[in-house]
């Protein structure tokens, strides 16, 4: 019956243990599925770290413009073609080119995978911009990122009010003057066609935007020589709908700067406004991530705490031992026995006691290597340089408890039925 009971109570410490372990698996998962929910719409905005690459527009001597910083912008995606901003939008991004318009689809500048994908130039575009009609993609991503603003131009008050742009290139900077937005589908051949040929192709273009715009004003004419860009994203109404917005592509004008995330400086000398903007310095570091191993060790370093607030069989025993200690004092002297067990006792209450700090020490250790090592804010690799750290602090947790909370000296006998206090672990 005892060997029954024992049995029993081991197989119901396993269930336990695999109830624990099971929980925690499926409570980090479904963390980690809200936090890939969050990350994936937060990242698809432009970060700070990427703005400091944006090519820098400055004025020679002879104030002739030009622009700096595509070198770095191309140590990161030797794809990059331009950066687009539409100002009072969150459309601030660089903008790259693939071998097809699918490989950027779902990849990030950096060549990550990722839903949001990137901001590209088609395929079929000159990379210089110097076509007469470009298209750019872009995800519409319902927090406003990527291309999320652009459904917001079918409103009249709303297209009216956010009419300019800028466009940076290695070949020179185009003001953006939007004069249209249609909705449509991906099938157009009018609209989603780059063959060369302005003289031909403008005259059917022009006549489908002046059929099919919600809002439209000033159509380029057709000898006038403008390019046009096209940002085009997808809308939620229909499955392969597709919301455009137009705009002329106009040589910058520097007496206009109008950067929504710069303020404009006036040259004394000159009279020309000059945009100040931030300068495009350092490179990107793989650093800037964490890893999913790290937080999987700290919680697993945590939950070695638990029992203090959720169990009662790991400091539970600890009351016991000195209470039972307490009882065998007088007689320690005169029996040998239980002198043996009151030491056994006294020395697992040190131990317990000392583990219970250690234990607290390396939990607190783990947290903060991991708030100092580790941003939330970045993208999710597997491991980093760190994982090891946190993998060797679960594994001391773990070998603290298994030497300071299991008891293994001499045990007193059971106490009397009735006693839910006898807790001694073997």
């Amino acid at each position: 019956m005892k060997s029954l009971n024992k049995a029993a109570s081991a197989a119901n410490r396993i269930l336990m243990a695999f109830v624990l372990l099971l929980a925690s698996l499926l409570f980090m998962y479904g963390m980690y599925v809200l936090y890939d929910i969050f990350y994936t719409g937060q990242s698809a905005f432009t970060s700070y770290d990427l703005l400091q690459y944006r090519p820098v527009l400055s004025y020679n001597e002879d104030g002739s413009e030009k622009t700096e910083g595509f070198s770095e912008l191309k140590m990161i995606n030797p794809d990059t073609v331009g950066w687009l901003e539409l100002f009072g939008t969150h459309i601030n991004y660089p903008v790259v080119q693939g071998q097809d318009d699918l490989e950027y689809l779902n990849k990030d500048i950096y060549g990550n995978s990722t839903l949001t994908g990137s901001i590209y130039l088609s395929a079929g575009n000159s990379g210089g911009f110097d076509d007469w009609y470009n298209i750019i993609y872009g995800h519409h991503m319902n927090n406003g990122s990527m291309f999320g603003d652009i459904d917001k131009y079918l409103d009249k008050d709303y297209f009216d009010t956010h009419k300019s742009g800028i466009l940076q290139t290695e070949g020179g900077t185009y003001d953006l003057r939007v004069f249209a937005c249609i909705s449509t589908d991906s099938y157009n051949g009018t609209v989603y066609n780059t063959d060369s040929g302005a003289g031909e192709l403008y005259p059917e273009l022009k006549d489908y935007i002046n059929e099919h715009a919600f809002n439209a004003s000033a159509l380029p004419e057709e000898s006038d020589g403008s390019s046009i860009l096209a940002l085009s994203t997808c809308t939620d109404a229909v499955t392969n709908g597709r919301i455009v917005l137009f705009a002329r592509l106009e040589p910058h004008d520097p007496s206009t700067d109008t950067f929504a995330d710069y303020s404009g400086t006036k040259d004394t000398s000159t009279g020309k406004t000059v945009a100040k903007v931030m300068k495009a310095v350092g490179h990107y570091s793989i650093s800037d991530h964490w890893a999913f191993l790290n937080l999987v060790s700290l919680i697993l370093t945590v939950l070695t705490l638990l029992p203090v607030f959720a169990m009662r069989r790991k400091y539970r025993q600890l009351g016991y031992a000195k209470r039972r200690a307490k009882e065998l004092k007088d007689q320690k002297e005169t029996d040998k026995h239980i002198k043996e067990i009151y030491d056994d006792l006294r020395s697992f209450v040190r131990k317990m006691r000392t583990g219970t700090v250690i234990e607290l020490l390396i939990a607190a250790a783990a947290v903060l290597i991991f708030i100092f090592t580790e941003d939330l804010s970045k993208r999710l690799v597997i491991r980093d340089k760190y994982t090891w750290l946190m993998v060797l602090t679960e594994a001391a947790a773990l070998a603290v408890d298994f030497i300071c909370f299991r008891y293994r000296g001499v045990r007193p006998e059971d106490e009397p039925s009735g006693n839910t206090d006898n807790d001694i672990r073997t």
